[in-house]
């Protein structure tokens, strides 16, 4: 069957606790063989309302971050960090699953409620399998009601306690 590979994307700014629990969660209730994390190199949905620390501050600050926690089944890649221009989560996907693994892009409920502002939104829920982590006392109704055809079964939910810390709030 091959391994099982989680990307975990975010602009990590900074990566926290409840980053790693997420991942956590999404390891093992999607039983994943490694979790990488993939820091955002032009989070082009983030950067119009904000500054954003440097990506490759914020990806130290995610190396840091991975090699305190221990977990030697949490790895990070660059990929989007060296790509010119924006960087799409469905590009991200097909580059690091071409070697045959098993991808299941893991995104938090947050992320997942904007998809539909996405970059051809049908072709990545058509073309990967996606994971929302949910947050304490999330409300699903939103997920639930998303607008975008076929996602009816094709996002899986974990729930996972996760700490109710967020880098946006």
């Amino acid at each position: 069957v091959g391994t099982s590979v989680g990307l975990f994307g975010g602009t990590f700014d900074p990566i926290h606790a409840g980053h790693i629990a997420a991942a956590q969660a999404a390891m093992k209730a999607l039983e994943l063989d490694e979790v990488i994390f993939v820091p955002a190199g032009d989070p082009y949905l983030k950067s119009v309302n904000w500054d954003v620390t440097p990506a490759v501050q914020r990806q130290e600050m995610v190396r840091l971050a991975l090699l305190y926690e221990g977990v030697n089944m949490f790895k990070i890649s660059d990929v989007e960090i060296l790509r010119e221009g924006p960087s799409y989560t469905l590009d991200t996907a097909r580059e690091l699953g071409s070697g045959g693994e098993n991808v299941v892009v893991i995104l938090g409920m947050d992320t997942v409620l904007t998809i539909p502002g996405w970059h051809d939104p049908a072709a990545f829920l058509s073309e990967c399998r996606v994971a929302a982590i949910t947050r304490p006392g999330t409300d699903l109704s939103d997920f639930y009601s998303l607008p975008i055809d076929g996602t009816e079964g094709q996002i899986e939910l974990v729930i996972a306690d996760t700490p109710a810390i967020s880098s946006t709030e």
